[in-house]
């Protein structure tokens, strides 16, 4: 697979246009006095002149059209030029912002599938003429690509260097390679291997005779894709314009496969079997058999699976006119290249919450969905200022984070990477509005015993924030995003507030609403004793304990209900029960009622032995129904949701309320 390589060719480099002597009357004074009456040319010389003079004065003028009626100019955005200010205060262009710099796509990407030479150092009179298979990284995440191992001629091959796709076969040259090209030197070889190691023929039935190389890319105008080209586009030169993403590195499976390389192009066949040993040019490889095009000079290219990549193309043969490709396995080719991987595609992170210009409220929350377990790195800039953080994408591909803690215009640059692998960036712009304040003490729904001093929350820092319902009151928002405004003390009930914030010169945020109660703490229940297996007619007869003076006490026995007492001055309550507790487990709870509202729940478990100390479970009696009957819960739930409230979170008073405290 060499053939001579008839000349050297000088390399193309991008040019660079010196605009020199433009001191017309439409010079650097036309854009950079915004009183200036004057207006720009948007047609003919007067035009061409004036969008030189711009384009030369500064590199952070990416490009100059006629426009309507002004020139379109076309600046790098966060520009700190004194043109680019210039021309922005100016009002005699209309100025868009870009994110960089124009530059040029063409040849300078590499692809999967992409032709290449390997020459010797120093460079002899010939080449050996492969294809690209993927891009990768090196144990240190510096670029490479890998192709395959006899391309390297027995690692004498050690230089590569990429050709013009027009000149390669399968862009249009010609089927001898007389078309062929050289552009661009990629580098170094960093490892090779055909066969077995130190390129011996190797042997079948080993996993180790392979057929890979890797050369790592030194030239800093190059950049690898995680793509591979179907070779559509190779008349613009660009073959980067039309590809198969690479996501993944896998096993080849029989089924469709497909395969890139610089002389037959982008061919699909069927991988007919698996995991066996191929005898090219007299060396064992371990992959694949796949009925599919191809011939010299696409070896060393791409064969994927979908998305997956699966092999580089080792060698091939044909067969009553059927063609025959045979792909050197990726993975058991990388396994002996000191740590090099492929290079993976990730989709660009996608927002689903908020639009690019729309409105969100400070502290809300900007969503959407990436490559699934990757690191979202966002960057998010407001005037001058500005910061960046990194967020988790899960695995199902969701993330998330709250919007800037700032108002006005909040820029966006969202990026996904996974190792060395990054996706393009998405960019886009919020308006961040003023938001509702947060109530988180006490929260929505909380159950508060004993009593509230304060109600606190968060907002936005120096906003006034007003509380009104059940209490009222003001608070300014601290620099730390927190305030507090105090209760007065609140009796045992249900309550709800509601709290906006506003900040001069900005209309009120909407409102935040939290509804609560106060409830009593748990009665003390000091009889039966929890964990307590009494013996049979030594049971006790009643459910006693202690609690707050005048409060209702409600009692359930195995969740139903079995009666109600009011407690005494001296804070004791006692409710008998209405049998003699027969042989079974109990769990016996029960809870205060003050003002329709209930507490939360004290609960003992006990058994009764039967014959032989055995304890079956039994509903035993119950209790019976003395004393007052048991108060609702305000809004008419039963004290059952209470039984079921374990996992409710409280806030407990820190100077805890005594019965006198209460009675006085």
């Amino acid at each position: 697979m060499t053939n001579s390589w008839k000349k050297r060719l000088a390399y193309l480099a991008v040019g660079t246009v010196t605009v020199a002597g433009m001191t017309g009357a439409f010079g650097t004074a036309a854009f950079a006095a915004p009183d200036d009456d004057r207006t720009a040319p948007t047609s003919g010389a007067a035009f061409d002149a004036y969008a030189q003079e711009l384009l030369a004065s500064s590199a952070d003028v990416a490009a100059v059209l006629p426009g309507d009626s002004k020139p379109v100019v076309y600046v790098v955005k966060d520009s700190t030029d004194e043109v680019v200010k210039a021309l922005q205060a100016s009002g005699i262009v209309d100025v868009k912002t870009v994110d960089a710099p124009i530059t040029a796509y063409a040849d300078t990407d590499i692809v999967g599938g992409a032709g290449y030479g390997a020459l010797t150092q120093p460079v002899d009179n010939t080449v050996g003429l492969c294809s690209v298979g993927f891009s990768g990284w090196s144990t240190a995440g510096e670029p490479a690509i890998i192709s395959a191992g006899h391309c390297t001629d027995n690692s004498a091959r050690t230089l590569a260097e990429l050709t013009l796709p027009t000149g390669d076969p399968a862009g249009g040259g010609a089927s001898d390679n007389t078309d062929i090209e050289p552009t661009y030197a990629v580098g170094d070889l960093a490892f090779s291997q055909f066969g077995g190691a130190n390129d011996a023929p190797g042997s079948d039935g080993s996993t180790t005779s392979v057929d890979i190389s890797v050369f790592n890319v030194q030239n800093a105008d190059l950049n690898t894709l995680a793509e591979v080209t179907d070779w559509t586009t190779s008349g613009t030169e660009d073959l980067s314009a039309s590809t198969i993403p690479v996501r993944s590195v896998g096993t080849a499976v029989e089924g469709p496969v497909a395969k890139s390389g610089r002389t037959t192009g982008f061919t699909e066949g069927t991988v007919i079997e698996t995991k066996g040993w191929a005898n090219v040019s007299d060396h064992w490889v371990y992959g694949f058999m796949a009925e599919l095009d191809s011939i010299q000079g696409d070896s060393g290219g791409a064969m994927i699976q979908g998305n997956t990549a699966v092999g580089v193309l080792s060698g091939g043969t044909t067969s009553g006119g059927i063609n025959y490709t045979f792909g050197a396995d990726l993975q058991a080719g990388l396994a002996l290249a000191g740590g090099y991987t492929v290079a993976l595609y990730l989709d660009a992170p996608v927002v689903t919450s908020v639009t690019d210009g729309g409105q969100v409220y400070s502290g809300s929350t900007i969503s959407g969905t990436g490559p699934a377990g990757a690191t979202l790195e966002v960057s998010q800039s407001f005037g001058n200022a500005g910061d960046s953080f990194e967020v988790a994408i899960d695995g199902n591909g969701n993330w998330s984070f709250p919007a800037a803690n700032r108002l006005g215009e909040v820029n966006y640059t969202l990026t996904a990477t996974r190792g060395f692998d990054s996706s393009d960036t998405t960019s886009f712009a919020v308006d961040v509005v003023l938001g509702a304040p947060a109530i988180t003490s006490p929260f929505d729904g909380q159950l508060v015993e004993t009593d509230i001093p304060v109600i606190s929350g968060t907002g936005y820092p120096g906003a006034t924030v007003t509380l009104t319902g059940d209490v009222t009151g003001e608070a300014v928002v601290a620099d730390s995003g927190l305030w507090s405004i105090e209760t007065g003390g609140l009796t045992y009930g249900r309550y709800s507030v509601s709290a906006t914030q506003v900040v001069e010169g900005q209309p009120a945020s909407p409102a935040a609403v939290s509804t609560f109660q106060v409830v009593p703490v748990a009665p003390i229940i000091t009889s039966p004793v929890s964990g307590t297996t009494y013996e049979p007619g030594a049971a006790p007869t009643q459910l006693t304990g202690t609690g707050i003076a005048g409060a209702t006490v409600v009692a359930y026995v195995n969740g139903s209900s079995a009666g109600s007492a009011v407690v005494a001055e001296n804070g004791t309550w006692a409710i008998p029960f209405a049998a003699a507790l027969a042989q079974g487990t109990y769990e016996i709870s029960a809870a205060q009622v003050i003002n329709g509202v209930g507490g939360t729940v004290a609960t003992v478990n006990i058994a009764v032995a039967g014959t032989g100390g055995s304890t079956p479970t039994g509903n035993g009696p119950g209790l019976a129904n003395t004393g007052n009957p048991a108060m609702p819960l305000v809004g008419g739930g039963a004290l059952a949701l209470l039984l079921a409230a374990g996992g409710v979170l409280l806030m407990v008073r820190r100077n805890q309320t005594t019965a006198a405290d209460r009675r006085s």
